[in-house]
């Protein structure tokens, strides 16, 4: 096997855990959409395109609510803002010598998990290296996959799965989150006070900002973070 199809397959491998948690929260997304009386193409395309989660669901209730297309970009504008500060600290971990179209490819496919899942991985905790173009297509590639797949199904099952059950399926995502940032904070103190302080802020601010929260909460545990001096540390246990 040649050493892109290792990286690939190494990439495909970490995605796991990520396709795993988006299995039933792009259903519930395609329930929700086809709930909102949303055509199958708008609710499949919202997945296709926009790929970020809430975003998708906050622009279908205003698809469905007959907001103007401007406002409905605007408000997915920021926020998607919290984007940028992924991009940003990702940017470290990719090859610069890559080509404009391979980093928007590659940005295109960067969701949280996929981020997180990314700055988790052996070769960045144990080197600091830079990833491959192909482990991080086999990292991005499944769960977009199944995002779609998983909308479709949504799209397919709706009128036939009660509407009391949508908040239980949502949650997987929630704790694929939990389950990626717990080993974090327990073993880095700096982690520890970025999460607290992003929590806590974006707790206290929700009834101020509204959605402007998240993009307040990552500012304010990216200030926190810098208070703290970077240290690298030797993970001696074994990652994914």
């Amino acid at each position: 096997m040649t050493e892109p199809m290792r990286q690939v397959k190494k990439g495909i491998l970490d995605s796991v855990p990520i396709v795993i948690g988006y299995i039933p929260a792009c259903i519930t997304f395609g329930l929700v959409g086809k709930a909102l009386s949303l055509s199958d193409l708008e609710v499949f395309l919202l997945s296709a395109l926009v790929y970020a989660g809430a975003s998708q669901f906050i622009a279908a209730k205003l698809m469905a609510a007959g907001t103007a297309a401007l406002i409905i970009l605007l408000l997915t504008l920021i926020i998607n803002l919290r984007y940028f500060f992924i991009s940003m600290s990702f940017s470290s971990r990719l090859n610069r010598k890559s080509r404009p179209f391979h980093k928007g490819l590659v940005g295109f496919g960067l969701t949280e998990e996929v981020y997180a899942v990314s700055m988790m991985s052996d070769k960045n905790r144990k080197d600091a290296g830079n990833h491959s173009l192909p482990y991080l297509l086999g990292l991005e590639v499944p769960p977009y996959a199944v995002t779609l797949i998983s909308t479709y199904a949504g799209i397919m099952l709706a009128g036939y799965i009660p509407a009391d059950f949508l908040p239980a399926l949502n949650t997987s995502l929630y704790a694929l989150l939990i389950a990626l940032v717990i080993p974090q904070i327990r073993r880095n103190t700096r982690n520890l006070a970025i999460c607290i302080s992003a929590a806590v802020s974006s707790w206290l601010l929700q009834p101020l900002l509204g959605t402007a929260t998240v993009v307040a909460a990552m500012i304010i545990g990216a200030c926190v973070g810098g208070i703290f001096p970077a240290k690298e540390e030797e993970i001696r246990s074994e990652v994914m």
